[in-house]
């Protein structure tokens, strides 16, 4: 379904579920379009003086429990509800058409014509969204004037400048709509906007990236897959727009070309596996170097020792092939590649009260990155005395996607004796380990004593999922 075939004209009534997930913005933008909405609280996170400003501001009907889909005709959910939701269910009997909060706001952008100028560029993936869009942004700044939109908020760039706009905001498809209206207030405009996305792609954009499709993980109450979720803005997206894509993402490559899209393919050395040097951009990571292989040639980038620079290969690989698409000249793009020097959470090396701290505790953390870590981290041991202080867990509260505790149970097992101490973070990973593992609430208790059990040549590593 065309985003540009959704207009609402003709719905009677829209029924908006999921107000957790930035739904509520959805919903009110609609509200203030003229359409009749009724927008379900499924979660029932949301409170009750928030859902009475709703009804009585914009006119929203309310409610926390499943609604009748009567005097309805367009139901829009997010990508991983379940789809057995009652309202769902009588939706499918009925015939009532159903879209994605993707799709939705997708279309509403359309709708208002946003922006009167400029490219709009979204990415998603399972990984490496935040560094790709951050490498990116800096590297257009040096030629244009830039606003991005990620887990660390809203940023306006401008000659390899950064000043950040807004704090706070999620990545869900609705807070793209909340991040326009703070620009707005801020009068803030820009030649390219770039907007990190949560579990697919509105299909709205100019170009459209895919960092990556793994891991994967289900979804909709295990009934699909979030890289389906992902792909599934091939089907729908505007007929101009044109694709980034991992050449080891093969079902994604295969669906592009079934929908007929325009779409490149990135590879790196180390997460695209043995046919990366098939893409029509390549990164190879050296000891020192990053290597880039396109169509027009050659050239590398020195790379700094500060951190673990093979963890950014894809990012390196993403946002390169699109700046080059973007005609960036090359040298902009080694210098910002060479000067950086990783990002917060994400394996960077740093201090901590005297100590090395490698912090890679951020909201996309898995267990295989807390595996990379470790071994970053030993590879970091100046002698048999020093030794790691691991911090490993969640910070559930804060990300929709938490920390498996039968996976960190196993990695436990596995890893905990080339470990000094462990301190595992989070109410759910009480029941793993003994009585020589300490716990804590959450990343900042666990990195304070973290650094109380640290002697001076000791390792801290940071490994907690949690929004930053």
């Amino acid at each position: 379904m065309d985003i540009s075939k959704i207009r609402f004209q003709d719905a009677s009534g829209i029924i908006v579920l999921d107000l957790t997930h930035a739904g509520i913005i959805i919903a009110t933008k609609l509200a203030e379009m003229g359409y009749s909405v009724t927008a379900v609280d499924v979660y029932r996170t949301v409170n009750e003086n928030v859902l009475l400003e709703m009804e009585e501001r914009y006119g929203i009907k309310t409610s926390k429990e499943p609604v009748p889909v009567n005097d309805n005709d367009l139901i829009i959910s997010p990508a991983h509800l379940d789809p057995e939701y009652p309202v769902l269910v009588k939706a499918r009997k009925k015939g009532i058409k159903t879209v994605t909060h993707h799709q939705a706001v997708g279309s509403i952008l359309s709708m208002k014509g946003w922006p009167e100028k400029g490219t709009v560029i979204e990415i998603t993936g399972s990984k490496a969204k935040t560094s790709s869009a951050s490498l990116l942004a800096e590297m257009l700044s040096r030629k244009m004037k830039v606003v991005l939109h990620t887990s660390r908020g809203l940023e306006l760039w401008e000659k390899g400048q950064c000043r950040i706009l807004n704090l706070g905001l999620s990545i869900a498809p609705g807070s793209i709509l909340l991040a326009i209206d703070k620009l707005e207030e801020l009068n803030v405009s820009a030649d390219c906007y770039i907007f990190e996305v949560s579990i697919g792609l509105t299909g709205f954009a100019d170009i459209g990236i895919i960092t990556t499709l793994e891991p994967d993980y289900p979804i909709a109450a295990s009934t699909s897959n979030s890289s389906d979720a992902k792909m599934s803005v091939l089907s729908y997206a505007g007929k101009s727009e044109v694709f980034f894509l991992n050449v080891k993402d093969r079902k994604a490559l295969k669906m592009a070309s079934e929908f007929g899209r325009a779409f490149f393919t990135f590879g790196d050395s180390e997460y695209s596996g043995d046919d990366y040097k098939n893409a029509d951009f390549v990164a190879d990571i050296e000891s020192k170097a990053v290597i880039f292989k396109y169509q027009d040639g050659t050239f590398s980038s020195g790379l700094s020792e500060k951190y673990n620079s093979k963890s950014y290969a894809t990012a390196f690989a993403v946002s390169t092939a699109v700046a080059l698409k973007m005609d960036i000249p090359e040298q902009d793009i080694i210098e910002v590649i060479g000067s950086f020097k990783g990002l917060q959470g994400r394996m960077q090396e740093k201090e901590l009260a005297g100590r090395i701290l490698i912090d890679n505790s951020n909201s996309g953390m898995d267990i295989k990155s807390a595996e990379r870590s470790l071994d970053y981290a030993l590879s970091r041991l100046e002698d048999e005395k020093s030794g790691i202080i691991m911090v490993l867990g969640e910070e559930a509260a804060q990300v929709c996607e938490g920390l498996p505790p039968e996976q960190v149970s196993e990695f436990v097992m596995r890893r905990s004796d080339e470990l000094s101490r462990l301190i595992l973070v989070g109410e759910r990973m009480q029941d793993i380990g003994n009585d020589n593992y300490t716990y804590a609430s959450g990343l900042e208790e666990g990195l304070e004593m973290a650094t109380e059990m640290a002697s001076e040549k000791d390792i801290i590593l940071s490994c907690v999922k949690c929004f930053r």
